[in-house]
C-alpha cells in the first residue's frame, strides 16, 4: 500500500477522538471516508498530515514511517492536504498563495506554471485576492496549493462542501485524473457523496472515532443502501 495507517489514536489534549483507526490507500486508488458530523474524519486527516500528533499507531508512506513528523516534513515526504476550512490565505493574491505553498520546493516558477496550465481559471485570477474568488475557485486554489508539492497521496477534507453540483462534478474529474496518474487519494465526505463514490474503489465508514466498516463503493450506490447504512449506524451509536 502507498499509505498505510495502523492503530491510530489521536485527539486534542486529553480528549481522545480517534480510537485505533486503520486505513490504507494504494497508488492510483481513490478511497472515500464517510461518516456523520463529529465522527472523527477531520481529526484523522489532520493526524495523517502532521497537524496533530498521534499518541499511538503508525503512519507509513511508501515504506517510510512518517508518524509524528511535522506537517512540513509530511508534505515534503509526499502528502498533500486540503483542510475543510481556512485552506487559503484570503488577503493574498492567487499567485502569492501558490508561491507560499511552493516555498519548500525547488523550481517554484515551473510548479506555478504547471498549476496555471491545469487550472486556467487560476491563471485568469492570478492577481486577485483569494477573498474575491467564488467558493469553487477558492477550493480550486486550495487543491492547487497542495498539488504544487507534487504529492503521492492527496487528503481532501470535504472539498466539495457547499459547492454547486457542476463544480463538484468537475472536481471529481480532476481527482480521477490524479488517480489515473498514480496518486493515492483520500476524499472525506459527509453529504451528497454519490459522485465521488462512483469514482472511488473503497469506502471506509467512520463512527465515534473508529472505522466501523469498509465497503466496495459500488455497493453504496445501490438504491437506498447508503441511507439505510447511515441510519443503522446512528441507531446503534450510544
Amino acid at each position: 500500500m502507498l499509505l498505510d495507517v495502523r492503530g491510530l489514536v489521536s485527539g486534542y489534549g486529553r480528549v481522545t477522538i480517534l480510537h485505533g483507526v486503520d486505513l490504507a490507500v494504494a497508488a492510483g486508488e481513490i478511497v472515500v471516508v464517510l461518516g456523520p458530523n463529529g465522527a472523527g474524519k477531520s481529526t484523522l486527516m489532520k493526524t495523517i498530515a502532521g497537524h496533530l500528533q498521534p499518541s499511538e499507531g503508525t503512519v507509513v508512506l511508501d515504506g517510510a514511517d512518517i508518524t509524528g513528523r511535522t506537517a512540513q516534513d509530511v508534505a515534503a515526504h509526499g502528502v498533500g492536504y486540503v483542510p475543510q476550512e481556512h485552506n487559503v490565505f484570503r488577503e493574498l493574491s492567487v499567485r502569492d498563495n501558490l508561491r507560499i505553498a511552493a516555498l519548500s520546493y525547488r523550481g517554484t516558477k515551473n510548479r506555478l506554471e504547471a498549476v496555471f496550465e491545469r487550472f486556467p481559471i487560476l491563471a485568469q485570477r492570478a492577481s486577485q485576492r483569494a477573498a474575491t474568488l467564488s467558493g469553487g475557485e477558492r477550493q480550486t486554489l486550495a487543491v492547487s496549493s497542495a498539488l504544487v508539492g507534487d504529492p503521492r497521496v492527496m487528503l481532501l477534507d470535504e472539498p466539495a462542501a457547499g459547492l454547486a453540483p457542476l463544480f463538484v462534478k468537475q472536481m471529481v474529474e480532476w481527482v480521477r485524473d490524479l488517480a489515473d496518474a498514480g496518486m493515492g487519494v483520500v476524499w472525506v465526505v459527509e453529504q451528497n457523496p454519490d459522485l465521488i463514490l462512483a469514482a472511488s474503489a473503497r469506502t471506509y465508514l467512520v463512527e465515534g472515532g473508529r472505522i466501523t466498516d469498509e465497503f466496495d463503493s459500488r455497493e453504496l450506490l445501490k438504491p437506498g443502501r447508503l441511507r439505510e447504512l447511515l441510519l443503522e449506524e446512528r441507531q446503534e451509536a450510544p
